[in-house]
């Protein structure tokens, strides 16, 4: 829900009882955060859509910053909205993409391991017991595995037919513990020393804990580096796995990949199709959707490869070259 001047001048002068200096907004006059200024202090002014996320977002803020966890201070919250520390005014994503290939890597796995760390904190304090379970019930599930399928009706490249009941039951998570769940890189952001914190968690809530890797290196913005994310996967898998063996939660983070990569795919293409290729730095700044040639040309060669390491998914590997070759004239 967009945030307004008025708001904002409104509700820091209820619950901070100060007048603003100056307001930035770094996603656009159409997003729901903005930066404000006030004297020497930046916070950040969120606006949520519903009640229910803006409670959600306040009470998780609070329990994790009992606990520690790398994610912004919670200053006040009222209704629709919260004002927190300000973290860094530099994404994840941004940086990835003005990085090294071993910069890279170090930044992901720096990222990754804070995340494992607000997943402890989670496990320890019963609390998060509350919060919502995501994805428990079979028509999600079913709906997932199904990407591809969707996928394919969109480009008009039907999909190699998927035995669904098996992924679906490898994908059903019976013992849910709390997790970020949005864990884009555009939401997190550098803080002046350098360090990696996750911001945004009015969509957190219950599910595994390998959702979050998925989202972090499934996503579009994320450099597409095959061999050093594959060793990267398997130094980090044991800190993610939450009573799976090693096996089970690689095949359940590549399956999972797969089909994310579709559903992002698919988001792009449909972008796309109303208005064209976008501007890679406009929407890199404003942390859009990665309407950008080269992104899903990158997220399709992703799948591709997260595909095959399945013999649930494997079938797709080759139709993956299909969508590739389809995104390239578009």
């Amino acid at each position: 829900m967009p945030v307004s001047p008025d708001d904002v001048k409104s509700i820091c002068a209820e619950l901070l009882k100060i007048e603003v200096d100056r307001i930035e907004f770094p996603g656009g006059n159409t997003r729901d955060a903005v930066r404000v200024n006030i004297g020497p202090l930046s916070v950040i002014v969120s606006k949520r859509k519903s009640l229910q996320r803006a409670q959600l977002e306040s009470t998780v803020l609070r329990l994790l910053n009992q606990g520690g966890a790398p994610v912004p201070r919670l200053i006040a919250y009222r209704d629709h909205f919260l004002i927190q520390q300000d973290m860094g005014s530099q994404r994840l994503s941004e940086r990835l993409n003005a990085s090294s290939e071993t910069q890279v890597i170090e930044l992901l796995e720096s990222a990754l391991t804070r995340l494992s760390t607000i997943h402890e904190i989670g496990k320890a304090n019963s609390q998060f017991k509350s919060v919502v379970i995501l994805g428990d019930k079979a028509q999600w599930l079913v709906s997932l595995a199904k990407s591809a399928e969707r996928l394919g009706v969109l480009l008009g490249i039907p999909a190699p037919s998927l035995d669904i009941d098996k992924p679906v039951e490898l994908l059903r998570v019976d013992e849910p513990t709390f997790i970020k769940w949005d864990a884009r890189p555009g939401n997190a952001v550098l803080s002046a020393d350098g360090e990696v914190n996750w911001i945004d968690w009015e969509h957190c809530g219950r599910r595994h804990p390998l959702d979050d890797v998925v989202w972090l290196l499934a996503d579009e913005y994320t450099p597409y580096l095959p061999q050093e994310e594959s060793a990267l996967i398997t130094r980090v898998l044991p800190m993610f796995a939450n009573g799976y063996s090693l096996d089970q939660a690689h095949e359940y983070l590549r399956v999972f990949g797969t089909f994310h990569s579709c559903i992002r795919i698919a988001m792009i293409l449909n972008h796309q199709s109303k208005g064209g290729w976008w501007d890679f730095q406009r929407c890199l700044e404003l942390d859009r959707v990665g309407v950008v040639r080269e992104l899903a040309i990158q997220s399709c060669q992703r799948a591709a490869h997260w595909s095959n390491h399945s013999q649930l998914t494997d079938s797709l590997t080759p139709w993956f070259g299909d969508v590739l070759r389809s995104i390239e004239k578009r």
